[in-house]
């Protein structure tokens, strides 16, 4: 089992000080230059105002170890357009945490709906580096789909990202369980 708590600091900065490195990378792509965590943390604390929800997922298990420990931070923030959003997870280790992150997968395909209507959005979009291992796979596990690779990202434009999208319209046919 997970907690999606909602965004607090202090539970929020361990997920930062140890992210996922294919999620460093990401986020250096994303961002076109290295980046220190603290940044990437300050940046993420910043931009509060402007998420419509954001969640820092702990790890509620059985494994004693890690009951309590924040993995992720989950926020989706509206893009200006009517009715459309965006998503944006980071994670700690994807090895280390592969079962909290398949049951955050699984939360976010059952909670979107529900959420996505109560806040006016029909669409929210998220998108990974292609060569991101497992990003992909939990997109789509979480309900998106794929939609198009996007060239072009990066300081040097040489970054493909792949655009998701989740709408009411996929709720079943994205389902693969």
């Amino acid at each position: 089992m997970i907690d999606a708590r909602p965004y607090a600091a202090q539970l929020a900065r361990p997920v930062f000080e140890h992210l996922d490195p294919w999620d460093w990378v990401e986020v250096e792509a994303t961002r076109g230059q290295a980046a220190h965590w603290l940044e990437v943390f300050s940046d993420w604390h910043g931009a509060q105002a402007a998420f419509a929800g954001s969640w820092v997922l702990v790890a509620n298990t059985d494994n004693p170890r890690r009951v309590g420990v924040p993995f992720a931070v989950l926020g989706v923030a509206r893009t200006g357009q009517a009715g459309v959003g965006q998503a944006v997870l980071l994670a700690g280790d994807h090895d280390r945490f592969r079962r909290e992150l398949a049951r955050a997968g699984t939360l976010i395909r059952a909670g979107l709906p529900d959420f996505a209507k109560r806040i006016g959005l029909h669409r929210v979009e998220a998108r990974c580096l292609s060569e991101h291992p497992t990003a992909a796979r939990f997109l789509t596990h979480a309900g998106f789909v794929h939609e198009c690779d996007m060239p072009g990202f990066g300081p040097d434009g040489d970054r493909i990202f792949r655009q998701f999208a989740w709408h009411p319209s996929q709720i079943h046919s994205s389902r693969k369980d």
